[in-house]
């Protein structure tokens, strides 16, 4: 990356995001198990806030614009928050295995490229009326503790 471009990728994330592949995603996940609430978590709500908070996160409403010489952050300009905050099906009341599947889905998925890196999928309820938050964010947008306050900042 060079220092008067702030829009190009760095190195280490422009090498990331060339390494994925059919069997290769770049992202990573992390699972916040919810305990059981008055009802199932309203995912409208959720979307409304998170939007609310998604000024504080530079990327959270940028995409990955290949087309030039170097990988480079441009704003996205159809940006819904109902592609980044949904629910991820499964039976109502599904078993723990079902919460299982459903993760191990959501890691083999890549993350659309003509959207920000990131998702923020709603799983449940499951049997023992806990719902679970699978949120994806791609190595190229945010590693580490930068992922964490990503999350911190937008969900909590």
């Amino acid at each position: 990356m060079r220092k008067d471009d702030p829009t190009e990728l760095a190195d280490d994330d422009a090498r990331i995001l060339a390494l994925e592949s059919a069997a290769v995603t770049g992202h990573t996940l992390k699972l916040v198990v919810l305990e059981p609430g008055t009802g199932q978590l309203d995912v409208d709500v959720l979307r409304a806030r998170v939007a609310a908070r998604l000024d504080s996160q530079p990327r959270a409403r940028h995409r990955v614009d290949t087309t030039g010489e170097r990988p480079r952050w441009v704003e996205c300009a159809d940006f819904d928050i109902a592609n980044h905050v949904r629910r991820h099906p499964v039976a109502d009341r599904a078993p723990h295995a079902d919460l299982l599947g459903a993760v191990n889905a959501l890691m083999a998925e890549h993350l659309d490229r003509s959207r920000p890196l990131w998702t923020l999928d709603v799983i449940g309820p499951l049997a023992d009326g806990r719902e679970a938050i699978a949120a994806r964010i791609h190595h190229a947008m945010a590693d580490g503790i930068a992922g964490v306050r990503f999350l911190h900042d937008v969900l909590f």
